[in-house]
């Protein structure tokens, strides 16, 4: 299934990691801790694109992280302290381990296997796990018939030991992608942010725009978000703006500008301080703070004169955030 390797005895941990949160974090974190006690390697098991992609295209829930960020996160050698202690689950010893990320192409030929097709042909084809570590509600297999009892049989055999970690708790709920889907959805960015460790962000190309915010006084980058990423609900944002190595304070407005009849859903970016010519870069939006709905103003004066509000309480956001991007 993959031409990537043999690594020998490996602790492994296995999952779609959609969104790399805070009980992602957790479940690596006790797999690192594993393989420290045991001198082993850390193995990582995903896929390249997350299922839904291929069972129920068009219909797949909107991503936390593109597939190409969620396996960066995965692949940082140095990340695995620093997500521990955002997290709040920091160890008494610096995590030591080598990080080797497996990233599996998730395809028809794959997910039509057997769950014991997927052990013998594809995991033991990759590794010899000592310890395997998973989510309790982790399914795998043709017709996701593969659990965690599946899993444990197979390791009694394999000479492995199989975890499956129940679900991190945040304020007695647990911590999922789709709860931090539905915070973003009800503009609960502090929440979200919460539960990711890290503010939600998305990644786009500069494109040109209509041109209103120039003509106001406030010129706007227009986005267009790469990587079908969910945007945040409807509304106006405080937040950062990275292009290259500059990271700038940025008012935010997502959605339908309702002053104006007529106009589509957008994502526009008035970044403080700075007016250079952005057209087709690529930058990074980081949002960290809601500050209100999209709202039809009666007149364009009135608009600008609450953009101006809007820029000033983004300015003293950002002065008060020291942005923790990791």
């Amino acid at each position: 299934m993959s031409d990537q390797g043999f690594y020998g005895e490996t602790i492994c941990a296995i999952g779609v990691f959609d969104g790399m949160h805070q009980g992602h974090q957790y479940l690596i974190h006790e797999a690192e801790q594993q393989a420290l006690e045991l001198g082993l390697p850390l193995l990582i098991v995903t896929f390249d694109r997350d299922p839904d992609e291929l069972f129920a295209p068009g219909h797949a829930h909107r991503k936390l992280l593109s597939d190409q960020e969620r396996l960066e996160r995965l692949r940082r050698s140095d990340s695995s302290q620093k997500r521990a202690v955002s997290a709040g689950f920091s160890s008494s010893q610096p995590t030591c381990v080598e990080h080797i990320v497996l990233s599996l192409p998730f395809e028809h030929a794959l997910a039509d296997l057997s769950p014991e097709d997927f052990l013998n042909k594809v995991l033991a084809a990759h590794c010899t796990p000592r310890g395997i570590h998973v989510g309790a509600d982790f399914r795998f297999g043709a017709k996701a018939a593969g659990n965690v009892d599946v899993l444990r049989e197979w390791s009694k055999t394999h000479g492995a030991e199989t975890f499956g970690h129940r679900l991190l708790d945040d304020g007695d709920l647990p911590v999922t992608a789709t709860r931090i889907r539905n915070n973003l959805e009800a503009t609960d960015l502090a929440a979200a942010n919460r539960l990711l460790t890290r503010p939600h962000h998305l990644r786009g190309r500069i494109v040109k725009g209509r041109g209103f915010g120039r003509e106001m006084g406030f010129p706007t980058a227009n986005i267009a978000v790469l990587d079908g990423v969910m945007q945040p609900a409807d509304g106006v944002y405080a937040g950062f703006f990275e292009v290259g190595s500059e990271l700038l304070a940025a008012a935010i407005s997502v959605g339908v500008p309702l002053t104006f009849e007529g106009l589509d859903a957008t994502l526009e970016v008035y970044v403080l301080d700075f007016d250079d010519d952005l057209y087709e870069k690529e930058a990074n939006i980081y949002f960290i703070e809601y500050l209100r709905p999209m709202i039809a103003f009666p007149e364009v004066s009135a608009l600008m004169e609450q953009i101006g509000r809007d820029v000033e309480h983004t300015r003293q956001i950002a002065v008060e955030t020291k942005p923790q991007f990791n």
